[in-house]
């Protein structure tokens, strides 16, 4: 779980805390528009009554006024730190933060040096940070490549040189099994009527996409299957915004989903190209953004794990599988809707 952080009251404010602190870029301009909107929106999955034990709601209010809740950002950190004694809710409080400056329509130059300062003022990793922010300043090839690739052999296991060879060589989607493209397809034409493999199917046909692990495809199999499945098991459409919103319920569901969402945002969100598809501008709804979260956080099972037999679930019946993996519902997919509208 990367992108809530559910524990005391004071963990919950802390993490409120940093969230602020990276909308108004340590201080230094207002709390205001899309980036205080999505702050609020987790501030009341943070503190809503009858959530995660809490019998009444848990007052943010001080930290989401226009009124600056610190007199500078060192006193901020330092309030926010206390707040935080794990190792694991700071990582997880500051992925919060890298994704309020990702969630500006524009790179934020601005909020991801916050971000950044924050996570190693308190310890955490930094690393994604970094390049996310030479992605921010610089918009440079290196620096964007280097965001993709770590995501990509995180997500899927395989070694990162060869991850980078491949990228060189433009040959992504040639690094998956034989075997392993052989039995994907399989399963998916052999997936019986209310299957998952069958709403596979229908997600590929409404998309307009070709099955993973054909020729052209551009990303392994190991990957690009695994995250269409995720888009259908959560039920987000195969639009930019369903790519978002996927990648929250992700980054909820599994700590290690931060880095696809990063990707995501990037890409499908502020429109710089990290990776192999077209990138767009989007237009992202902070509370569906919420509503991706809380759930990804509540689903039990880390379905972004790289270990995690999604193949083996293709023959048997979604809304089973769904319920056995404690995915609660929602998604802005019906039924019988198409996954590309």
């Amino acid at each position: 779980m990367a992108l809530l952080v559910f524990g005391p009251p004071e963990v919950r404010r802390a993490y409120v805390g940093v969230m602020r602190l990276v909308a108004t870029a340590g201080g230094t301009r207002p709390f205001e528009g899309d980036r205080a909107e999505l702050v609020r929106r987790f501030a009341g999955l943070q503190g809503c009554a009858g959530c995660h034990g809490f019998d009444t709601s848990l007052d943010f209010s001080a930290l989401l006024g226009t009124d600056e809740p610190w007199a500078n950002e060192e006193a901020a950190i330092a309030a926010i730190a206390n707040g935080l004694s794990t190792a694991k809710d700071r990582q997880e409080a500051v992925h919060a933060g890298l994704m309020v400056s990702l969630y500006s329509h524009e790179p934020d130059p601005a909020g991801t040096r916050t971000a950044r300062r924050i996570a190693t003022r308190l310890g955490a990793d930094d690393a994604l940070f970094r390049a996310v922010e030479k992605v921010a300043n610089e918009n440079v090839a290196t620096a964007k490549a280097e965001v993709f690739r770590r995501m990509l052999s995180g997500r899927t296991g395989i070694d990162s040189e060869l991850i980078a060879s491949h990228m060189a060589a433009q040959t992504l989607g040639q690094v998956s099994p034989p075997e392993l493209v052989a039995r994907y397809h399989r399963l998916l034409a052999e997936a019986p009527p209310g299957s998952l493999g069958a709403e596979m199917r229908q997600f590929y046909q409404d998309a307009n996409f070709d099955i993973p692990g054909m020729p052209g495809v551009p990303l392994p199999v190991e990957f690009l299957g695994s995250h269409d499945v995720h888009h259908v098991l959560a039920g987000y459409g195969a639009t930019p915004q369903g790519e978002v919103y996927t990648a929250v319920f992700n980054a909820a569901n599994s700590s290690a989903g931060i880095g696809w969402l990063s990707v995501v945002l990037l890409q499908w969100h502020q429109g710089i190209k990290l990776g192999v598809f077209p990138p767009v501008h989007s237009h992202l709804d902070p509370q569906v953004m919420g509503v991706a979260a809380q759930r990804g956080a509540a689903t039990p099972v880390d379905i972004y794990d790289s270990e995690w037999d999604w193949l083996a679930l293709l023959p048997r019946p979604l809304e089973q599988v769904r319920q056995e993996l404690g995915i609660p519902q929602g998604g802005t997919v019906g039924p019988g809707s198409s996954w590309s509208a």
